[in-house]
């Protein structure tokens, strides 16, 4: 019995190691700016992984309308305070069949007013 406890607890921490020498096993919700930045092709890999770290970060919601350009890039679409990142996109061909959007909405003075997921 003594030794079926202690192949168990051997096997549960063993199995529990996590492989960080394998870059693809680290935190891909992480946020950086270059992640949120990376565009391959018309698609943006990173984004719908770091979106919660974007929407609810309480520091990201502080910056004014420069900083935040600064850090998340250019939007994919303004409109008067609005700013538009695109998350993701399915689409057949040149139709879009379901998009995502982060909407940054600013009051007059540049801060942040809301930070919204449009689907």
């Amino acid at each position: 019995m003594r030794l079926l406890i202690i192949f168990i607890v051997i096997l549960v921490t063993t199995s529990c190691n996590k492989d960080t020498s394998n870059p693809q096993n680290q935190d891909e919700t992480y946020f950086t700016s270059t992640k949120w930045k990376t565009k391959k092709g018309d698609d943006y890999p990173y984004r719908e992984k770091l979106l919660d770290s974007v929407v609810y970060n309480d520091t990201i919601r502080e910056l004014d309308k420069e900083e935040i350009i600064t850090l998340l890039g250019t939007p994919n679409r303004t409109s008067n305070n609005f700013l538009y990142y695109t998350i993701s996109e399915k689409r057949i061909g040149l139709w879009t069949l379901h998009a995502t959007t982060m909407v940054i909405k600013f009051v007059d003075d540049d801060t942040i007013e809301w930070i919204k997921i449009q689907e």
